[in-house]
């Protein structure tokens, strides 16, 4: 119990995790859409491939992914106390990839609120930057260019608390339960020694008798 105490402790000490998640969208120029309407409403097909270019650029180098990229589950619930991870959702299922969407999933993890909001800035400034590098490569005029949002506008800031009373329960079971195996164990070992030990005490007493009583009876 002494040995696991310290895992108790850890449990019962452990704290949240603040969390943040942005899209960061991008929007094909309204002379793409016909009769030069909502960008919102043109085909997403053509903004997809740029989004995905854009995430390719960010993901390397520097930036490279910080934790494993998250499927189902948000960033803050696999575990991660501190990291960030930039990515094209993946709307499709198991078995099948799909891309619908012309936009960057941004996802940051922290132990403060203030290193999420930091963090998140610092991506999304990233991305619009690498959004109007990459087209200006391309030799694309200003009011042709794909444009970006992020919704929210302002990034928001939760809190993931961490259930300790459960885990708190679950570690105490787990050590009670070893403690007991393990003095159960102990006492079956020593049993087993000291039953030997007697055994082997008896035997040697067997060996000795006969000659203690032979030379008792050479002295009558």
């Amino acid at each position: 119990m002494i040995v696991l105490m310290p895992a108790l402790l850890a449990v019962h000490n452990a704290t949240g995790v603040y969390h943040s998640t942005v899209s960061f969208l991008f929007l094909a120029p309204s002379s793409s859409v016909e009769g030069g309407g909502n960008s919102l409403r043109a085909d997403p097909g053509s903004t997809i491939y740029f989004a995905a270019v854009v995430e390719r650029h960010f993901n390397q180098g520097a930036h490279i992914y910080d934790v494993p990229r998250p499927t189902s589950a948000p960033l803050y619930a696999t575990g991660v106390k501190h990291g960030s991870a930039v990515y094209l959702p993946d709307q499709g299922g198991q078995w099948q990839t799909n891309f619908n969407k012309a936009e960057l999933r941004i996802e940051i993890v922290g132990e403060s609120e203030e290193v999420v909001l930091s963090k998140m800035r610092e991506t999304i400034d990233k991305l619009r930057e690498l959004s109007t590098k990459l087209q200006q490569e391309m030799g694309i005029w200003p009011e042709s260019r794909i444009t970006t949002e992020t919704s929210p506008e302002e990034p928001a800031v939760g809190y993931a608390w961490i259930r300790n009373n459960r885990a708190e329960m679950a570690v105490a079971a787990l050590i009670v339960g070893l403690s007991v195996g393990a003095a159960h164990i102990g006492d079956s070992v020593l049993t087993t020694v000291s039953r030997k030990r007697r055994e082997h005490w008896a035997a040697d007493a067997e060996k000795i008798r006969p000659r203690q009583q032979a030379e008792s009876a050479g002295r009558n």
